[in-house]
């Protein structure tokens, strides 16, 4: 049984928490030069997010248990492997912020299991991406939507798949979006569309769309060798 003291800890670890992570975005979207790093943008984003809670620390194998508790209190979820894997170029180097953007860059397009999970931490954190990047009064919805979704298209597997709902998410208003973002998340497991191609096989105009209301959502087309994928757009209807 869990002592009261130990809840009004934990809510009050939570708010500092959230209240770390959300300064971190604010000063990330208030750089000068944010409107002309659209290439980092989301990268950046889950940076600003995570150096709170990753750093700044001195990157060890024991601290993997730590970060993985201090998201869960935020609501992210990353597993063991992928924080190991986000540390791992870091180990015995005391953590910056740039240090999880680099790490970020270079493994979201190649790593399916941190692209996944990333995914679905930046719509969970959507409401406070939004509020943060808002408070920089060069930057407005549409311009917010439309980079995080072409940002979130460059970085390919889940990321790419869900960059319209992310667009779509974002032009909601608070409560709109906060249900939305809801049902999007317990529609995150054991559905999956995939095609793949291999050889010098081609896949050309197929289509996939995916409807669901639970499950975890993966749709995707991979091509091997010689394969080609051409013209076979992707949607996922999470309503």
């Amino acid at each position: 049984m869990n002592h009261p003291a130990d809840s009004t800890l934990d809510a009050s670890r939570t708010f500092n928490l959230w209240e770390q992570s959300r300064q971190s975005l604010r000063r990330f979207f208030q750089q000068p030069l944010v409107k002309k790093s659209v290439d980092a943008l989301v990268p950046g984003v889950l940076a600003a997010v995570l150096f709170p809670i990753f750093g700044p620390i001195v990157a060890a194998p024991t601290a993997v248990m730590a970060i993985q508790n201090s998201l869960k209190l935020i609501g992210i979820s990353l597993s063991a492997t992928t924080i190991d894997k986000l540390l791992n170029p870091l180990k015995g180097k005391q953590i910056e912020e740039i240090d999880i953007l680099d790490a970020l860059q270079e493994v979201l397009p190649k790593d399916q299991q941190i692209n996944d999970e990333a995914a679905k931490a930046l719509v969970t954190i959507a409401p406070e991406v939004k509020e943060a990047a808002l408070q920089n009064k060069r930057i407005d919805q549409k311009w917010l939507s439309e980079n995080l979704a072409a940002n979130l298209q460059a970085q390919g597997g889940t990321m790419a798949i869900v960059a319209p709902k992310v667009e779509e998410l974002i032009q909601l208003d608070d409560e709109q979006m906060r249900e939305a973002i809801k049902r999007a998340l317990v529609n995150w497991s054991h559905i999956t569309q995939t095609i793949t191609v291999s050889g010098e096989g081609e896949v050309s105009k197929s289509p996939q769309s995916i409807k669901a209301r639970d499950g975890d959502l993966y749709q995707g087309i991979s091509a091997t060798g010689k394969g080609k994928v051409t013209e076979s757009p992707q949607s996922i209807d999470l309503s």
